[in-house]
């Protein structure tokens, strides 16, 4: 199965951004939507971020989601050395 669709506005799909968790419709990543979440930035100022490519009620799903737990899309950190 090449395509997985969450909730309404999210989607996995092998082909897309090496299968990460984006926005449906877009090549849009939802870990770049968390990451300016936990930077203070509210749905709707993410979504302007995006020039109307994907709504603010597709980030507060994501961000639901990510909460809740029902999807993980956390950006890897490269590990430094001590």
């Amino acid at each position: 199965m090449a395509r997985v669709e969450i909730g309404k506005h999210l989607a996995v799909d092998k082909r897309v951004c090496g299968g990460r968790l984006i926005f449906k419709g877009t090549r849009i990543m939802v870990a770049d939507a968390v990451e300016l979440a936990e930077d203070g930035y509210s749905p709707q100022a993410i979504a302007r971020q995006y020039r109307g490519a994907i709504t603010a009620e597709a980030v507060s799903e994501a961000l639901e989601l990510v909460r809740k737990g029902i999807v993980k899309e956390i950006e890897s950190q490269p590990q430094t050395a001590a």
